[in-house]
């Protein structure tokens, strides 16, 4: 039996699940897009593809397109991973077994309910009145007789849940660090198995909009696009302006990413520096980054990739390397 193509989000079509083959040549579609004035060809996608696979990193001459192509493949292939997991986790559910009740006078077209299902958002515990999620919420089944409308609300509440559990993650790790617990994304990635970039990004997120600045008819990557990224002593002020913006002008992720991109000057040329925050404790968890982070933490040593040069947080000061080392 042929094993099933992995299937990832599209990276032009958003909200479009692809199989991999298509996930890899509209990648190419992206980049031309994304960086129209940088040559990124199938070749290197499919190379980077492969290290990501691997768990290998680009090496340092890699452009700073190269690297954000990088970044978001890994949070794709997080995502796919945790999709397929779900999947093979959901047992098989006979058709005997959920009664639906159809009455003549509802309407068979429900995407109004569904829009509106959406744009309300929908809460765990009305919806776990009629439906049984199982341990781990690994089944949807209903606990007695449904209407066509609460597969509907069902589904919204489904989509709602993607963007919910990274609110989960990110808060969970906010909490920790501020009730005092030190390297907590270090030791929970490294526990979990999940990818230190993509779970420092949800917390960044969740730190940069607290509860009550979250709207639940936006997704959660344009939180993540907007508190992730970094516009100097002004942040928190741009940030708010970008995320009203993305509200009121109901611009897509890719959107948002764009605006950002502008509003931090990086619309013509890249970044003259990275920088690569080195997990000493654990290489895989390291991240390569196009600005300096706010914090550096014990575990972590940060370094310019640029002169070669590496961060004393103690002396406030940059150190050249030694020839030695």
């Amino acid at each position: 039996m042929k094993k099933k193509e992995l299937e990832l989000f599209s990276p032009t079509q958003e909200g479009v699940i692809v199989p991999l083959s298509t996930y890899l040549r509209q990648m190419g579609e992206f980049v031309k897009t994304e960086w129209p004035g940088i040559n990124i060809t199938e070749a290197h996608i499919k190379k980077a593809w492969s290290k990501l696979q691997k768990n290998e990193y680009l090496g340092d001459d890699a452009p700073d397109e190269m690297l954000e192509m990088y970044e978001k493949m890994s949070a794709d292939l997080d995502m796919a991973e945790e999709m397929e997991e779900e999947r093979l986790a959901m047992p098989a559910v006979e058709a005997e077994e959920v009664e639906v009740e159809v009455t003549e006078d509802e309407p068979v077209n429900e995407s109004l309910a569904l829009v509106e299902s959406v744009k309300d958002g929908l809460e765990l515990s009305s919806f776990t009145q009629k439906f049984d999620i199982g341990s781990g919420m690994t089944q949807c089944v209903p606990k007695g007789k449904v209407e066509m409308k609460d597969w509907v609300a069902a589904f919204a509440f489904g989509l709602t849940l993607e963007s919910g559990a990274q609110w989960i993650i990110g808060d969970s790790v906010v909490a920790l660090e501020n009730a005092g617990h030190e390297d907590v994304v270090n030791q929970l990635c490294s526990n979990f198995k999940k990818s230190y970039p993509t779970v420092s990004g949800y917390a960044r997120a969740c730190r940069a909009f607290p509860a009550d600045k979250r709207d639940p008819a936006l997704p959660f990557t344009v939180y993540r696009e907007i508190g992730n990224a970094n516009f100097g002593d002004n942040s928190t002020k741009k940030q708010n302006e970008l995320l009203e913006a993305a509200k009121t002008e109901k611009l897509s992720s890719t959107e948002v990413r764009n605006r950002v991109r502008h509003e931090q000057g990086k619309d013509d040329k890249p970044s003259g520096h990275r920088f690569l925050l080195l997990n000493v404790g654990n290489f895989s968890n390291s991240e390569v980054l196009r600005s300096m982070p706010e914090e550096v933490q014990e575990h972590q040593l940060l370094i310019d990739l640029g002169d070669k040069s590496w961060f004393d947080p103690t002396e406030g000061e940059w150190l050249k390397f030694m020839k030695e080392q």
